[in-house]
């Protein structure tokens, strides 16, 4: 991840000169205390960490290391532990290593840190001085034994984290220590050992390998290659000797690791160091002669013992084992680092052929510098026994600019590193303008072309307004976000200049203030913005976006600088809106007071704007406890103009379900009534009223259903059940159904009414008149059949709307069920149909 632009750590009693190293776990500063002695100050940043855990983690490690820091020679002094006053790092005063080049004669201007990395460099990879090497290869060992004898592990020992105090070797970075077994992934390629970081043996495998480097001159991805130019003579033994215990702590299987601890290993190199072998093997000496004389047929045999072709020629062929399949890993590009399931490194892509149980489910990791992470998973099947199963995909361009180092844009234009920025090399051209030009949510404006010699080549430059400069570094950070070459935490700014003139610039370009101008791209200089409210819970909207929700605790999060309009939204109070101007890595606190309204509280019955009663379903719908009535809908067209339904052929009353209203009348009465809440400060901007579902009407009224399927299909399969339980309604009145009152009104067949059941009402009757459910719901069975925002099907060449619940006019017993559906056109209207509303919020943030 690059480094991201930060103002210079303030650290007490010290004054911070200069920054002289960084990684992804700190950066280390150049320092001078009160005394004037020069230190070096390791600074960890909290925003650094995706976990608050992670971090603090880190920072036990540091407070266990720093008083047996001092105790073990071999170890980089620890002088002094704090952290900030904000909490936004911590920090450790240390002692400074040589200078590469003056030793103790540091100047801090020219100061460069003397490391085993960089000895290795300066000697162009040749190996070093076999005594040089066991001596360092002892006292790393011993620091690292006195490190774990205190439970500590140190993670990512490298030659970059070897410095040298007077001359002699020590562990530095410490910033990674941590308690033994922590399996976070820390350390670095090559020296971290298949089982991944984390425990002593992996610390002592790390070493192994910065002795190989140092003992053979070569890399450690080479090993276990020999080097060209072996020692002869009297020093041939040690190197020999030193190199069997090089592969013995660097041997990939740990079953076949016979040197597992740091002290063995140091006592393994005080053997050498003193002319004796690490293990007495009794054979004469004439055998020790073979033995040498062969060691680098040995070698060889180590290196290809365990490669796939080699075991192919001494393996004989058998069948493939049913229970186990084949795999590989392929990316696009090819060379990505394939990690498993664990974080260990296992190999890169294409990676040889490996094996797997059928049906088990495998995941792993591909990294490859300047790419994305990509994670591929499969689950093996029966085909993967005969031929192997592939796990692939394309890697995407990850790229961004490094701090201090040179940085190409996507369309190949070069930037130069500039304190903390990046700076284009030369004026933006005709030819990335006119691509700028063509994108249709940019404006371009007044601009012109100039020739001009440019970088010592000639080219034609573009010359913009500043409303064209502005839109084009817009454009141009759009496009670098979405080729992987800038994040969301970059921003590109137009640096015009203002004073530039030329022999062929028109006189519209002078008069029109048309410049050249280059780009300036750096990390955004986040602010802080703490959030606290009274009472707790409210939702927080930035700038339009939901942002979280503040808890007991303040809400924190890092924010653009400049104008920010800060919102918060909680059910039962007023909206509370305020902009705040932030700065730069500015940190504002807010701490501010709701005041209670009259708005909806999910979870509790409530009355709204307009008198109508909800009761809750679950934490995140309120249910109309009745179906809308005849003076909501004249209120509705009263204050929209819409036209009024046709009257139906009955009287109604105001507190009657209002009839011959269509699906698409019942969902512009939602629309009307979401707007008029909401200006109202009742309701929040994300609530809306709506019909309800198909599945929600069903859950009204105590009905469990597939969520799969369609609602005809749920309607063919309905249990044989009511609203009112399972037996067909007598002398109860437990609806407002075809009854012996409607068979006494002209012109309707007693044969289409329930025999014998008189509910006192022949056509609608007022909402609430017959017991509700045990959610507290009235007429969910009969009165008006209720429009649903379903289709019934999606079979067949004309969609139908759904209508549930039976009406005043509904006497078979099919039409009766809870799961009963009737299909009608969306447009259609009828005196027996009407709706009930619902009011919605989005499913609250669990992260």
């Amino acid at each position: 991840m690059p480094a991201r632009v930060r103002p210079n750590p303030t650290i007490p009693d010290h004054e911070v000169l200069r920054k002289i190293g960084g990684g992804a776990y700190g950066e280390v500063w150049l320092a001078r205390g009160v005394t004037g002695a020069l230190r070096a100050v390791k600074v960890v940043w909290r925003e650094d960490f995706e976990e608050e855990r992670a971090f603090e983690r880190e920072f036990e490690g540091i407070l266990k290391f720093e008083p047996i820091s001092r105790d073990h020679p071999g170890l980089v002094n620890i002088l002094h532990v704090g952290r900030s006053p904000d909490g936004a790092f911590y920090y450790y005063v240390m002692q400074l290593g040589d200078d590469i080049r003056t030793g103790r004669d540091i100047n801090p201007i020219e100061y460069e840190p003397r490391t085993l990395r960089a000895d290795h460099h300066q000697s162009s990879g040749e190996r070093w001085d076999t005594n040089e090497c066991i001596d360092v290869g002892l006292r790393l060992a011993e620091a690292l034994g006195h490190l774990h004898e205190h439970g500590l592990a140190h993670r990512d020992v490298k030659p970059s984290n070897v410095i040298f105090v007077n001359g002699k070797a020590k562990l530095a970075d410490i910033g990674l220590v941590a308690a033994r077994g922590q399996r976070t992934f820390v350390g670095t390629e090559g020296f971290v050992p298949p089982e991944g970081p984390g425990s002593t043996q992996a610390d002592v495998y790390s070493l192994g390998k910065v002795l190989y480097e140092i003992a053979t001159g070569k890399d450690r991805m080479s090993f276990p290659e020999l080097p060209d130019d072996m020692p002869g003579g009297p020093d041939r033994k040690r190197w020999l000797e030193l190199n069997r215990i090089i592969c013995d702590v660097c041997e990939p299987r740990i079953s076949k690791r016979r040197l597992t601890t740091a002290n063995e290993l140091a006592e393994a190199m005080r053997r050498i160091q003193r002319g004796k072998r690490r293990h007495s093997s009794g054979l004469a000496v004439w055998l020790t002669t073979v033995m040498l004389t062969g060691f680098a047929g040995w070698a060889g045999w180590e290196v290809t013992k365990d490669s796939e072709w080699m075991k192919s020629l001494l393996t004989p062929a058998a069948k493939p084992d049913p229970a186990v399949g084949m795999l590989r890993v392929f990316s696009t590009p090819e060379g990505a680092d394939v990690l498993d399931a664990e974080g260990r490194l296992i190999g890169t892509t294409p990676t040889p052929t490996m094996t797997a149980r059928i049906g088990e489910e495998v995941a792993f990791t591909l990294r490859k510098q300047g790419f994305s992470t990509l994670e591929l998973r499969g689950r093996m099947t029966l085909a993967a026994v005969n031929e192997p199963m592939i796990l692939s995909g394309p890697l995407k361009v990850f790229s961004p600019p490094v701090p201090g180092e040179p940085w190409y844009d996507h369309m190949g234009a070069l930037y130069q590193p500039v304190a903390e920025h990046h700076e284009s090399s030369g004026f933006v051209t005709r030819e990335a303008w006119e691509l700028f030009s063509k994108a249709p949510k940019f404006k371009a404006g007044r601009w012109e072309s100039l020739r001009f010699s440019q970088n010592g080549l000639p080219v034609e430059i573009a010359l913009a307004g500043p409303e064209g400069a502005d839109g084009y570094a817009a454009w141009f950070r759009s496009a670098a976000i979405k080729a992987g070459f800038l994040t969301e935490d970059h921003e590109v700014k137009p640096l015009r200049d203002a004073g530039f003139t030329h022999s062929n610039m028109s006189d519209g370009a002078r008069t029109g203030n048309l410049r050249p101008f280059r780009l300036m791209v750096r990390r955004i200089v986040y602010g802080n913005l703490t959030v606290l409210t009274r009472p707790p819970g409210a939702e927080i909207y930035l700038n339009g976006q939901a942002a979280g929700y503040a808890s007991d605790q303040p809400f924190t999060q890092k924010v653009k600088p400049g104008q920010v309009e800060l919102l918060l939204v909680l059910e039962g109070y007023k909206p509370l809106a305020k902009t705040i101007i932030l700065a730069e890595g500015q940190s504002v606190r807010e701490e501010l007071v709701m005041q209670k309204n009259e708005g909806v509280v999910f979870g509790r019955a409530w009355e709204n704007g307009i008198r109508m009663k909800f009761e809750p379903l679950g934490q995140d719908l309120m249910v109309s406890a009745w179906e809308t009535r005849v003076a909501d809908y004249e209120l509705f067209i009263k204050e929209t103009g819409r036209p009024a339904p046709p009257e139906p052929h009955f009287p109604q009353e105001p507190d009657h379900p209002v009839v011959n209203v269509s699906r698409e009348d019942a969902q512009a009465f939602c629309d009307w009534l979401t707007e008029r809440e909401r200006k109202a400060e009742r309701i929040a901007q994300a609530h809306i009223y709506r019909l309800p579902s198909d599945l929600e009407w069903s859950l009204m009224a105590s009905l469990q259903e597939d969520e799969a399927i369609s609602p005809g299909g749920r309607d063919l399969r309905k249990p044989r059940v009511f609203p009112w339980g399972v037996a067909w309604p007598d002398a109860q009145k437990v609806g407002n159904f075809a009854d012996m009152a409607l068979a006494r009104t002209p012109g309707v067949a007693i044969e289409r009414t329930i025999p014998g059941y008189d509910d006192g009402f022949a056509f609608t009757a007022p909402v609430g008149s017959f017991p509700p459910n045990e959610l507290g719901l009235f007429d969910l069975s009969g009165n008006v059949q209720e429009w649903v925002e379903d289709d019934y099907s999606k079979l067949g060449a004309n969609a139908l709307g759904v209508l549930r619940g039976g009406g005043w006019n509904t006497y078979q017993t099919e039409n009766l069920l809870t799961g009963s559906r009737n299909g009608q056109p969306p447009t259609y209207r009828d005196a027996i149909y009407g709706f009930r509303v619902v009011l919605a919020r989005p499913q609250q943030k669990t992260d």
